[in-house]
Parts: structure tokens; sequence; C-alpha cells
């Protein structure tokens, strides 16, 4: 059932996130602060080859809800009124279901990259600067256009079973609310690749290339619209949420700016966690979109500009194991020894080829430099500088495609468990980027963001920046060290030039 949701004057929010390497429950109150002793978190680990398996990450979700609905009931009386339910996801996914609403193939996720072929296809079939200009998005392999097209290709069998194509979140209320009428948010939808930011509706142009129809596809909605009523099972199971408004989906990187307090316009949000991302909030309607950038929607009036790096958090676990660096991480104090740019290492960071700016789909990681005398901290030390240069690339690109006036900050808020565990990286962000960069003292931003979202959709709230951020630690810019790392910079992009 689709509904509006009524003013609620003390609401008490239950925020799902789901993500690339957890899924996490939580209650937050009407000042977006987490209840205390009210959630539960499962780890998971992604697959490398970018098939899920969407019955799995569905059972994850509901054991984390129950578990979070026990821990709250146990511990606050705040879990018997519940008023919405808020779920932000990983996006870049897909799942084919058939006519009875059933996984017909796997969900496929940004990391899937056998669309090498059907990007080139799809490039002689549509205009591919009309097409980014349109959607937000460039041809390239994490989004959906080409891997619908993959499947059809190449997993004949798969096709045949899929009725509609559909993101997770859709899929999770399709089965909490029995029924498959379940929209699809704009958010969700634009992280496809395949939404009319000009509507904002499915991009017709690009269906016809696939050669699918509106009806293979969710309805679309922005997330304040919710699902209400959920069906007998889930209702007996979770009787705290059984009549309660399920807001639609939004993508992760949404709910991480709002919820770092980056909710409006001339505040830049970092997040790394498994990927890494750099994005600003501006209002819908801006008719081209920078190359080497992306556009998604928030909700129906604003749009998250930014671009995105595929290894952020996998990168530093990857060198952990690689390199047999000691302790369970990569330790702050092993990459703070190294002197910046002092260990004559040039690198590529590229383990899972390159999305933001370049979308060099092939690019592979490249080392060039090493020694006999090259230590394991130097090159992990170099990796991330490598990492940095490229958001600030984002960053430059940021800069011109948004408007600002003087009085907006130049800073960056930061935020994401891999990055917050290396204070010597965010010195290095600043550094390299020349601003200032500010943590968030709160490591779940995307459930606190998505929970603002809800705050505002109950009428609580009145913007989706009218609760400030806490700030816990800031980062000044070197301006020494800024220029050195202009000289290594100019390297860093030779080098891309000539491999990439």
């Amino acid at each position: 059932m689709h509904i509006s949701s009524p003013r609620a004057p003390a609401p008490c929010i239950l925020s799902l996130d789901i993500g690339s390497t957890s899924v996490r429950a939580r209650l937050y109150d009407a000042e977006a602060r987490p209840v205390p002793n009210a959630g539960h978190e499962i780890r998971r680990r992604p697959q490398p080859d970018g098939e899920e398996d969407a019955e799995q990450i569905r059972e994850l979700c509901e054991e984390t809800i129950t578990k979070a609905l026990e821990a709250a009931g146990a511990t606050d009386p705040a879990a018997g009124h519940i008023d919405a339910v808020a779920v932000a996801m990983f996006v870049g996914n897909v799942l084919g279901i058939d006519a009875k609403g059933n996984a017909a193939t796997p969900l496929y996720t940004y990391a899937h990259a056998g669309a090498r072929s059907e990007v080139e296809e799809l490039r002689s079939r549509l205009d591919p600067e009309l097409t980014y200009d349109r959607t937000g998005t460039p041809f390239h392999t994490s989004y959906q256009a080409p891997r619908i097209l993959w499947v059809k290709n190449n997993e004949p069998d798969l096709y045949s079973k899929t009725a509609r194509w559909i993101d997770l979140g859709t899929y999770l209320y399709s089965k909490w609310f029995d029924s498959l009428d379940v929209p699809s948010s704009y958010s969700a939808a634009s992280w496809s690749g395949m939404l009319d930011r000009a509507k904002p509706a499915w991009y017709g142009p690009i269906l016809d290339a696939i050669g699918i129809s509106l009806d293979a596809l969710p309805r679309l909605a922005d997330y304040s619209s919710a699902m209400q009523g959920l069906a007998p099972h889930w209702a007996a199971r979770w009787p705290a949420l059984a009549n309660v408004p399920f807001y639609l989906a939004v993508g992760d990187g949404a709910g991480a700016n709002i919820g770092s307090g980056c909710g409006a316009s001339g505040s830049v949000a970092l997040t790394i966690g498994t990927t890494g991302a750099m994005r600003a909030i501006v209002k819908a309607g801006s008719p081209t979109v920078p190359r080497g950038l992306w556009s998604y929607r928030v909700d129906a009036g604003h749009e998250l500009l930014g671009g995105a790096i595929t290894d952020g958090g996998s990168l530093l676990d990857w060198l952990h194991s690689t390199l047999r660096l000691d302790g369970e991480r990569i330790r702050n104090e092993d990459i703070a020894a190294v002197e910046p740019d002092s260990h004559g290492l040039t690198v590529l960071p590229f383990l899972r080829g390159e999305r933001s700016p370049g979308w060099a789909t092939e690019a592979t990681a490249t080392w060039h430099g090493v020694r006999a005398s090259t230590t394991a901290p130097e090159m992990a030390r170099a990796a991330l500088e490598a990492v940095t240069y490229r958001l600030a690339l984002i960053s430059e690109l940021l800069d011109d495609g948004r408007p600002r006036t003087n009085e907006e900050p130049t800073e960056i808020i930061a935020g994401g468990a891999a990055i917050l565990n290396l204070p010597a990286w965010l010195q290095m962000v600043a550094d390299i980027t020349g601003k200032r960069v500010v943590t968030s003292p709160d490591r779940g931003t995307t459930a606190r963001g998505v929970t603002i979202m809800a705050l505002k959709a109950l009428g609580v709230l009145d913007s989706l920046h009218a609760i400030p951020a806490a700030r816990n630690d800031t980062y000044e810019p070197d301006p020494a060290l800024n220029d050195l790392y202009q000289n290594a910079r100019r390297r860093h992009g030779d080098l891309y030039d000539i491999l990439i």
C-alpha cells in the first residue's frame, strides 16, 4: 500500500544500512542520535566476482532487524513506538526476478566487470555525451544497462526466466510486503545509470538500446513514498513494525553525505569504506555533468554530484595481506613514519579497474620504482598517496562543477572506518587537496543520514541539514607539502597517461 506519512512529534526511527561488508540496524531518536544498546550488526564478505545471492543478503537483513528489535526491547522503551523504517543500501546493483517475484539471476553489483564489450556496444548505439548528461553517468561496467545486455548475451537461460529487473531494496520490500508493485526510489534508480535526470523517469533511449520495456522495470517514486502494512508473516515476526511506514531505500552515498553534515550545498563529504567517494549535494536541474564525475538523485529536488574510486578500504586489505604487515590492519604509525613522497615510487592504485575520473575499466595497479631497499610501509604509503591524488582530481572537478559563494567553507568532511583509522591518511588528504579536513565522530553516518531523511519525510524536520553534525578532529593543510605533492601528482599523471 502506498501512503503519505503523518507528522510525528517525537518519533523513533529504525534505520537499516546494507553495506558491501556488513548489515547494520539501529534505532535513532528524533535528534538523529543512536538509541543506546538498540542495534545489531552482521559482517559479510562480498563476492569478488560481483555476483551475490540476494536471498542470503535478505536473510542477513531480516536477522539484523530481528536482533536490533530484541536489543531495543530489552534496553529501551522506545522500541514500543517505532514510527518509521529507513533503509540505505550499497547501490549499483540489479537483480532479475521471474513473474512470481523470485530471483532469476544473481544480484549483480558494481564490482561485476564482465560487460566490457557491452559498454562499447552501447557507445555505438547511443550518443555517449548526450546520454552522460541525461543520465548523469558515463557508459561503464559498474552500471546496469551494459550489465543487463551482458546477461542477455552471455546468460540466455537466466535472461529468458527474467520478467523484471529490480534493485535490492525493491526486492526486499516485495518479500516483506508480499507485493509485486513496489516502487524504486529516484535515488536507487539513478545509481543504475538509466534514470532521465530531466524528468525524473526511466530514460527511454537506453531502454530501447538494451531491448527492454518500461514494464520490465519498477515504477519510480521519491524516497518519501512508503510501503506500509507488512505481510502477515513479517507482521508477526516484527510487531513493532507491522503498520509503520517503510520509506523507499536510497543509495548509501546519499545517506552518508547527509549523516556527515553535508546535506546543504557547499559542503563536501569524503567517505572511504570498501570503496571511496567524494560528493556534494546540489539542487536538481543542472543540464550538464562535469566529465569524470557522476550525478545521482538524493530525492526529487536534490542531486549528489561526485566521483567514486573502486579501491579504498579494499586496497588497504590487499596491501596488508600481500605485504604481510604486522597487526590486524595497516597501522597508522607505519604510514606516518614514511616522509611524504620520500619513497621514490609512483603508483597507479587500480586493483579492480578505475571509475572516476578516468573510467578506465581495464586499468590495473602499478608500483613503479620498486628497489631492493623498498620497504612494505613505503609501498603502502605510496599507494595511499596515489589514491589521494585520484581524490584530489575529483575534488577539483567538484569545485568546477557546482555553484559556490565566497562564504562557503572549503573543508572536506571525512568519514568511513578505512580512513578514520589512519590519521596520517587524513593529513595526507588535507596536504594534497589544500583543504581543511574535518572528521565526523559518528561511524554510522549512512544510517544517521537516512534517519534524517525519514524525519524530514515525517514532517519533523524541514530540511536535510536541519540537525548539525558533530565534528571531531581537524587537519589543516601544509602549503609546503602541497607544493611537494604537486610534483608527485604530475609524475603520477604522466605514468597514468603512458599506461592507461
